[in-house]
């Protein structure tokens, strides 16, 4: 324990030296203290990965179909809470949209960032978003887009809720938190066979999730050109990643609905096509509730 307490304190220190001061009004707050707990949930997902699929290859695919009718429904609620509380909290402290300091809000921004660190913390529950895919051997669904979202988004929001936990960082969340209402009842409704023919909205989840990301992108870069106090280093950051995102989605898109049909495929019968309802064969990498292909 001294020794792992030893390795903490540097860590935090090498952190502190690299970023500056934490913000004081977030520190006891769980785990935001230290560095470890989310390095060590990050672990933990990345090892289930790899060993949950050794584990499951010689095993039959779970349905898990009331967990993850639960899942989606406790994600659905929890983003829902998110969105109208960074509403509520942002126009209560007056965000400025183009422009928000740390500090100019009071209580207000104590309040953002209280609902932060619940964005925060909900990007460690998602890892079972990965773990159901492994149980249901929905291996084809754990692409590098899907691991590098899920595992770095945690990190990253660790390292915001610790300097920057509210301010300009508040308009992101918000629209994630919306677009993640839609994209878990999309999945929580995926489950049920019979819900399947009114399901025909996926394509445009992504197409939603892109116009997000360049949202984001304009907002964090509003700040640079007429800044506020907010930390440069963090918008130039925010805004990197956030392209990132943009391409590696926008690849996915394109992979997935805008790809040209092989010439086999040209020549089948429209009713040997594994596109019905509206469907495409390739599927959302980011989250759980995927429809099996072959049940379509």
């Amino acid at each position: 324990m001294e020794h792992l307490k030893a390795f903490d304190d540097e860590i935090n220190a090498f952190l502190d030296n690299m970023f500056g001061p934490r913000d004081a009004r977030v520190r006891g707050w769980l785990m935001l203290d230290s560095y470890l707990p989310t390095f060590f949930l990050t672990v933990i997902y990345l090892l289930s990965i790899w060993l949950g699929n050794k584990y499951m290859k010689n095993r039959p695919a779970l349905s898990l179909r009331g967990i993850l009718t639960l899942y989606n429904l406790a994600i659905t609620l929890l983003s829902a809470y998110m969105l109208a509380e960074l509403i509520l909290s942002s126009w209560e402290g007056g965000y400025n949209l183009q422009c928000q300091d740390l500090a100019s809000a009071g209580e207000a921004d104590v309040r953002v960032a209280k609902v932060l660190w619940w964005y925060y913390f909900s990007k460690s529950v998602e890892f079972l978003d990965t773990i159901f895919f492994v149980l249901r051997k929905k291996t084809s669904q754990i692409t590098f887009l899907h691991v590098y979202h899920h595992a770095s988004m945690f990190n990253i929001w660790w390292c915001v809720l610790n300097w920057i936990p509210c301010g300009q960082s508040f308009f992101g969340p918000t629209l994630n938190s919306f677009i993640h209402i839609l994209m878990y009842s999309y999945y929580g409704l995926s489950v049920f066979p019979s819900m399947h023919k009114y399901l025909w909205w996926k394509k445009y989840l992504t197409q939603a999730q892109l116009v997000q990301f360049v949202l984001t992108i304009t907002h964090t870069m509003s700040a640079v050109v007429k800044p506020c106090g907010f930390p440069f280093g963090c918008l130039i950051f925010q805004s990197s990643y956030m392209l990132t995102l943009v391409i590696l989605f926008l690849n996915f898109y394109i992979q997935t609905y805008r790809k040209k049909p092989m010439k086999k495929d040209m020549q089948e019968p429209l009713a040997a096509k594994e596109v019905k309802n509206g469907f495409s064969k390739a599927y959302f990498t980011a989250a759980n509730g995927v429809i099996n292909k072959k049940a379509q």
